[in-house]
This record gives structure tokens, sequence and C-alpha cells, in this order.
């Protein structure tokens, strides 16, 4: 019976949430740069309308002329007054739209910070859970949204709320039906696009799984590490045809949600139009009227454009983008709120090693536990052997045993630190490993052992001799200096030669536990014998969990843990298994012939 996919609720992130974070991270980012962008945007927006007033005067001082020639030094006067206004004013908008760039240039550096930092605080389980990886995308998306609406709102609270406040009081001493009309004619518009924000967040729900899509099958036909496969298996067309799909149904969802939106907009709009013309007809009543000056109705008319492109810009341009970049900010509200590892700063307790006790684990929606009911102690300098066939949960009760992850019940001590309340940092100190999916890193052979501390003053000579890399072979022609990518022109490695490369990285690191992932399935069972044998002199005094499916390897640990189906059903040396364990002597037998 196909499972039914369970809808996810995404709880409604408080506009104000929205900006309080917004605030609060400009505000520590860049303070003083944020309290003079204010200041700056206040007496930019005022000069707009003292612009207005000193224009009413102007027009009147040319009236009085008109009527008597001594007034003309007022109007002389007034002309010098408006000239330098409009001359700060410029200089003002010049000013404030720099440093508005300047802003979320400084800001859009921060906030990928905040995304990393928040990523290495997220328990790693959690990236098991493939919704993590769309709130990811989402967040990405939505952390430049953020950027954008502070920026927005700076605008609104330090420019145009100043111009408006200062146009209502001159409206209101001329005729105070004039700021009625005009708040009622753009309460639709507002209204409009405030609407949008909830059918872009729906949009946004539906486009970030496609987006990954379309990356995933857009790298396995450009990317360096996919094309020679993709090419080779003739998959090329297979992977277009996929990734034209994906776009095909983003632009179908894009196209829905642009449809509804236009069509609010269109609607609105009208709205606009007909209380622009309103206006103008109350403002030539009120003229022939005698209800304002003549110098009043030139000044007035004059703003009343100003004042509609600027309604228009706040409403239609500027809040309507934050209404359609909301869901965005949402989203990146959302993953910030996700549950954090955290645990407290716990100290080690050396002499007690790892213990595991009544140990189950199940992955986010998994069905079932991938491993169950575990009881195990390691002891401090003890080296432990993990095998059994694939999806048996080698790897899962080895992340479990290194704090990596989280047991869904039971316990599990670290060197005396509970791993479910102890913080990361205090559990992976002096810690290493070296696992089958290593990285290979585009940065010299130097740094590539390196990564862990470059702090470590400790040449990478040893590790790199220990893994058997030959530094002096032709694969490296700048010995450690020699960099790793062809994309930087350097050199490309085998699959084998990297994987000493990363078992170099792990005994570089200062630890006292390692974990060994499946670390030499690239190298061929001689080979990995002798680095194995090597391993053992290493690891002496240390506490070490390997996992392999060469059982031959297997034989330098003191114990050897063999799996079935998420739980232990052997514990012993190599010789009591070959006598007790069925499954092991199966498994060793079908692997002799590598060893002979």
């Amino acid at each position: 019976m196909p499972e039914e996919k369970q809808k996810i609720e995404r709880p409604k992130v408080p506009f104000g949430k929205v900006v309080s974070f917004g605030v609060k991270i400009t505000f520590k980012t860049i303070p003083l740069l944020f309290i003079i962008i204010n200041l700056i945007g206040i007496l930019h927006g005022i000069s707009y309308g003292i612009t207005t007033f000193l224009t009413q005067r102007f027009f009147e001082s040319v009236e009085a002329v008109l009527v008597q020639s001594e007034a003309l030094r007022s109007a002389y006067t007034a002309v010098i007054f408006l000239g330098v206004v409009m001359l700060l004013r410029e200089l003002l908008n010049g000013v404030h739209n720099f440093m508005h760039t300047v802003c979320y240039n400084k800001m859009a550096g921060e906030m990928t910070k905040i995304i990393h930092e928040k990523m290495k605080r997220i328990d790693p389980v959690c990236l098991e859970d493939p919704h993590l990886h769309d709130d990811i995308n989402k967040a990405q998306e939505g952390s430049g949204t953020i950027q954008f609406i502070i920026s927005i709102g700076i605008t609104i609270f330090t420019f145009y709320l100043p111009f408006f406040i200062f146009m209502a009081f001159y409206f209101y001493f001329l005729k105070p039906v004039f700021i009625i009309c005009m708040a009622l004619i753009f309460i639709p518009v507002l209204a409009g696009q405030l609407m949008r924000t909830n059918i872009i967040e729906k949009f946004e729900d539906k486009a970030a799984p496609i987006r990954r899509e379309a990356e995933a099958h857009e790298k396995a036909i450009t990317d360096r590490a996919f094309f020679k496969e993709t090419r080779i298996l003739g998959g090329y067309m297979f992977f277009f045809r996929l990734l034209a799909d994906t776009i095909k149904r983003w632009s179908k969802a894009d196209s829905q949600a642009n449809r509804k939106t236009n069509f609010i907009n269109l609607c609105m709009n009208i709205f606009t139009i007909f209380g622009h013309c309103g206006i103008i007809f109350l403002l030539f009543d009120a003229l022939l009227k005698g209800e304002i000056s003549v110098g009043a109705f030139a000044a007035i008319y004059g703003v009343i454009g100003l004042l509609f492109d600027i309604m228009n810009e706040i409403i239609t341009r500027h809040i309507g983008e934050i209404a359609s970049s909301l869901g965005k900010a949402h989203n990146f509200i959302r993953f910030m709120d996700l549950p954090e590892r955290g645990g407290a700063a716990n100290a080690r307790i050396t002499h007690d090693g790892i213990k595991a006790e009544g140990v189950s684990f199940k992955y986010p929606n998994a069905p079932e536990n991938s491993v169950t009911d575990i009881n195990l102690h390691i002891k401090t300098g003890e080296t432990i052997a993990v095998v059994g066939e694939n999806g048996a949960g080698k790897t899962t009760l080895a992340r479990l045993l290194t704090g990596i992850y989280k047991p869904s019940s039971g316990r599990i001590t670290f060197y005396g630190m509970d791993t479910s309340t102890t913080a990361a940092e205090n559990l992976f100190e002096n810690v290493s490993g070296v696992f089958q999916q290593y990285q290979k890193y585009q940065m010299t052979l130097d740094d590539n052992i390196r990564i862990s501390s470059f702090q470590n003053k400790n040449e990478t000579e040893t590790p790199l001799k220990q893994a058997g890399v030959d530094i002096n072979s032709e694969s490296f022609p700048q010995g450690t200096q020699t960099m790793l990518s062809r994309e930087f022109e350097g050199v490309d490695l085998s699959g084998g030669q990297w994987q000493r490369v990363a078992i170099a990285r792990g005994l570089y690191r200062v630890h006292d536990t390692i974990l060994l992932d499946e670390p030499t399935a690239a190298i061929d069972p001689l080979e990995e014998s002798r680095i194995y044998k090597q391993f053992t002199e290493i690891s002496k005094n240390k506490t070490a969990i390997i996992i392999t499916h060469r059982l031959g390897s297997a034989q330098i640990a003191d114990r050897i843990l063999v799996m079935e189906k998420g739980k232990i059903i052997g514990d012993g040396t190599h010789e009591s298994l070959m006598q007790n364990c069925e499954l092991y002597k199966k498994m060793y037998s079908s692997q002799a012939q590598w060893y002979q």
C-alpha cells in the first residue's frame, strides 16, 4: 500500500518577528552606520516637505510682484532659499543611496555567516531529513530578503514617513479633507499587496524542492565529478530531460503565482487612478472657492504627482516586494528556529571509555530502528572492529558511539560524558576520523592535511608516510605544496591516492580516539593490510573504532563486533568468532582468498 504523503504544517511567522530579527542583526553588525543612515534619512525626507513649502512661498512672492513691484526682493529671497534646499536635498539623496549600498553589502556577509553558524549548531541527524535540505535552500533565498526588508523598512520609516508627516501637517492647515481622501485611496492598494504574501509563501514551499532537483540534475550534466560517467554511459539526455521537466514544473508554479498577484495588482491600481482624479478635483474646487491661494494650488499641484509616485513606490513596489518576499523571510526565521544540538560543557573522565546502555536509534521519517538495544563497553585504549553485511547498522553505531548522533532511546557515555547532554565541541575534542566518503578539497596537499588545525605546528610528512603517500613521486611535482585540483592548475589524483590523503588527514589531527569508517575501500586488500598493521603501531594507547567489510583487516582489533539487522550478534576475537558466530565464519570464508 503506497505511503501517504504527510502535509507539513508550517507555523506562521509574525511580521514583527522578521523585522525585530533584522533590526537586531543590523544594529549588532553596523551600529554607528545604522544610526547615521537613519538620521540622514530623516533629514532627506523632511527636505522634500520643506521644498514644497518654499515652492508655495515662491509662487506667492511672484504673485505679489505682479501686484506691486516692491515685493521683488522677497521673490529673490524665496528663490535663493528654494535653490539651497533643493541642492541639499539632492546631496542628501546621493549620500543616503550610497550608505544603503554599503549597509546592504555588509549585511550580506553577516547573513551568510549566520546561516553557517546555525548549520554548525543543528543536530547532525537532522541532515538525514530531506525536509531540512528544503529549509536550507529556502533559508539561503530568505537571508537576502531579510536584508531587503530592513533596507526598505529603514527607507520607509526614516525617509518616507517624515516626509508624509510634514505633508500631513501642511495639508491639514490648508484643508484637512486632503489627508482623509489620500488615506482612503491607498488602503485598497495596501490590502492588495499584503494579500500577495500568502500566495508567494505557498509558491516558495513548492519551488524549494524543485530548485534542489534542478541543481542536482544540472550537476549530473556539467559537474566535473559526474560528467565522465554520465557521458560514457549515455545518461546525458536522461538527466537533460529530468532538468527540462523540473524547469517546466517550476515555471508552471511561478506562472500560477504571477497570474494571481498580477490580477490583484490590476484591481487595486484602478482604485489608485480614481483617487488621483478625485484629489485634483478637490484641489481645483478649493481654489475656486478661495480656500487656498494660487501659490498653494501651484505648490500642491506640483507635489501631488510626487506624492502619488512615492505612495505608489511604497505600496506597489516596496510593500509589494516585501509582500512577495515575506514568505522567503518566514522560511529564514523558521530555519533559525530549528532545534539545535546544544549541550553542557562537561568534562571528560578518561578512564571510563565508551559505554552504551540499551541504545536504539531511528533516522527521521524511517519506519524502523537502524540499531536496536545495544549494550557495549569499549575500554580506553581498546581497538574495536565492527563488521557485518551492508545495512547492518555498522556506521550508525559508530556515529552513536562517538556522539555524532544522539540515541533515540538508551544512554551513551563517552569518557563519562552523556552524549545526549554534552556540547559537541567537548565530545569531539581529541577525536579524529577517516571516512569512506572522504572530501577532495581543492587546496594544496599540505592544506588538505592540516584542515583540522592550522595552528598545529607538526609536520605533515609523518602522517603522509604512515598513510602511504609518496610525496616524491611524479604525482606531486611541488611536493606538499602541490595543488590538488586541475581546475586550479594543479594535479588530479586517483581514488586510491585521494583515500591515502584522507587517511593522512585523520592521522594528522591530535587525537586519543579515532573512527575509521571503511577508510581503505579504494585500496587493494594487500596494501590495506599494510596500512592497518602500521595503524596498529600508531594507535597504541588510543581508542579506535574501525568499520570495515574486509574481515582480514579486522583481525588487528582487540575485539570484533558482528552486526546483523541493527543488533550485535557476535563480540570477541577472530578465533572465538570463527568458532561461535556462523555469520562471521561465512563472511570470512568468502573473503579468505583476498589474503592468501
